[in-house]
């Protein structure tokens, strides 16, 4: 890409932001189109940066930052009623993530894990699993190790490398250090830390987006405990807006919040992105033309954007020469655990988690592998320490048939939750499936008249079976605790047959690879067989991973934007 090209981003979450951040910077002038609001006075300019989403928990309960359900639905089936032709078994919320500057970091618990090396060559390393679609990425960790330690210098991030076990460091090494030294441990998680440790397990500091020093002209964490799901009061967590789009706009690039991008637009002979077409904040159908367009809306978003750019030239949807397009969509596939404590371990103090375990990210070749069929099982990082907050309690406490009146109020004032549980978080890896899709619903409309993304999803028999291996394993670090006196796990994805898993980690649907004829773009993010468009969001993932997503965003949008010139 020639100096000073002009660039449309569409989408100002974890990818756009960085792609805005690296080509403002090379020179290029620069517009974010953001469909949601700017929650965030002051971003850009060289005063504070304010906050009108903060640590209220009313608002979520008002989809104050998602998309709302009824006017922006979503639509779902499971991969059996498709195969029955059932065009769709729910309509509302599936997945939603916030709609709005910063995407979904303005809630985020900002936890940075990277990939793993053997993340990027599944395929090569362990073979093919019957009924996914395992592949290997056009890359490795060696070419994404200098852009993981790009965004976490830019991030702040807060971490022990001396801490990290070594088997850790031989799968994700680093040449560097932290930014910054942890925060204080949350109570709860450090005794289920102490129970890890006692199995013979290796717990260690989460890696995490938080401040525990002054960095960037933001303040360190003051351990309020809303961080997962909440905006942080005092912009001590970083984010896509506070720590790049802040100092792309600073720097000359340009932001239109509350405009839709309905399709991207191509030129005459469909070889080439020349722009997009959008609603702006009044309604207004516009056009804004452009040498690149980068797409970084969210896997979800992403497909659906490509499809509804089908041209005759492109009937499938936009890079869909493969097929691929809105197909191996991966989330997480979340194993809970939680421990009861006599005493009051006050896990919702503090962030969401301050310590985690990987030893059961895998893969695991053993008997429970081969008793389902598989050649092996994976789990993921666990997130250790969190509870309920204050609403979060109340709601559950209300669902128990007959807890009501002075039982609810009685149970709350003793916080029998919130006080006296802490539990575990498995990021349970998703495998890829053909049939696990993004299309455009055949009937529902959304607010704007477009066709809604509709998603056909159904977990593999690895995710159920991986599930079921490690809960013991949970359950005993629970019980294993100081001072706990119970402790049990459970599949929170699995409450009923084909459920969908709501863990707002959202992959695959235009993955990467290394052919136009197996995959939607190449290793750099740039649509196969048309110029000037390029994808800079989790939808190129090749596999879920069990980590936490948004780094791997990051890193791979600064590398699509650095390889633009």
């Amino acid at each position: 890409m020639a100096r000073r090209d002009s660039v449309i981003i569409v989408g100002s979450g974890a990818g756009g932001s960085v792609a805005a951040w690296q080509l403002v910077r090379a020179g290029h002038d620069v517009l974010i189109l953001e469909k949601g609001r700017n929650l965030l006075p002051g971003l850009g300019a060289h005063g504070r940066i304010g906050s009108r989403f903060g640590n209220d928990e009313v608002k979520a309960e008002r989809f104050f930052e998602n998309q709302d359900p009824l006017l922006e639905p979503r639509t779902a089936r499971t991969q059996d009623e498709a195969g029955r032709g059932l065009d769709r078994s729910f309509t509302g919320d599936v997945n939603d993530l916030p709609t709005i500057v910063g995407g979904g970091t303005v809630h985020w618990d900002a936890k940075v894990p990277r990939f793993w090396r053997q993340d990027f060559k599944g395929l090569s390393l362990h073979g093919p699993v019957p009924g996914a679609n395992v592949a290997d990425w056009p890359l490795t960790y060696e070419e994404l190790e200098p852009l993981y330690d790009a965004v976490e210098r830019r991030l702040g991030v807060q971490g022990d490398r001396a801490r990290m076990p070594a088997a850790t460091l031989a799968q994700a090494p680093r040449r560097h250090g932290f930014a910054m030294s942890p925060n204080p441990p949350m109570y709860g998680g450090s005794l289920l830390a102490k129970g890890a440790e006692s199995l013979g397990f290796h717990p260690y500091p989460f890696p995490q987006a938080v401040n525990s020093r002054r960095f960037d002209g933001r303040p360190r964490c003051n351990s309020c405990g809303y961080c997962s799901g909440f905006g942080c009061p005092i912009n001590a967590r970083g984010g896509a807006a506070v720590s790049f789009l802040h100092h792309a706009l600073r720097a000359g690039a340009r932001l239109r919040s509350r405009c839709f991008v309905h399709r991207i637009d191509l030129s005459r002979d469909g070889r080439r992105a020349i722009g997009v077409s959008y609603l702006d904040r009044h309604g207004r159908r516009r056009h804004e033309r452009a040498d690149v367009v980068i797409v970084a809306a969210s896997a979800i978003e992403t497909a659906r954007l490509l499809l509804l750019s089908a041209t005759p030239k492109h009937p499938g949807g936009l890079g869909n020469r493969s097929g691929q397009l809105g197909r191996n969509l991966m989330f997480h596939h979340f194993t809970q655990a939680a421990a009861f404590f006599s005493e009051e371990v006050h896990a919702y103090r503090g962030p969401s988690t301050t310590v985690t375990i990987d030893d059961f990210v895998g893969p695991d070749f053993g008997d429970a592998a081969n008793a389902a069929g598989l050649p092996y099982l994976k789990g993921g990082i666990c997130e250790v320490g969190g509870t309920l907050t204050l609403l979060a309690e109340a709601k559950a406490y209300a669902g128990i048939g007959g807890v009501w009146g002075r039982a609810h109020k009685d149970l709350m004032r003793s916080g029998t939750v919130r006080n006296h549980v802490a539990g575990i978080s498995m990021i349970g890896e998703d495998l890829p499936q053909l049939a696990n899709r993004v299309d455009l619903d055949p009937a529902i409309r959304d607010v704007y008249g477009f066709p809604v993304p509709r998603i056909t999803y159904s977990p593999h028999v690895h995710e159920l079976a991986a599930s079921a291996y490690y809960q013991p394993k949970l359950e005993a670090i629970c019980q294993a605790a100081p001072g706990a006196t119970s402790g049990l796990a459970f599949d929170t994805d699995a409450p009923a047959p084909g459920a969908l898993p709501s863990t707002r980690h959202i992959m695959g649907t235009a993955r990467m690879g290394a052919s136009a004829d197996s995959s939607v773009v190449d290793g750099f993010g740039r649509v196969h067989e048309i110029e000037g468009l390029v994808i800079a969001d989790g939808s190129v993932f090749a596999s879920s991973g069990g980590f936490n997503p948004t780094l791997t965003i990051m890193a791979l949008a600064l590398r699509a934007a650095r390889h633009l010139g």
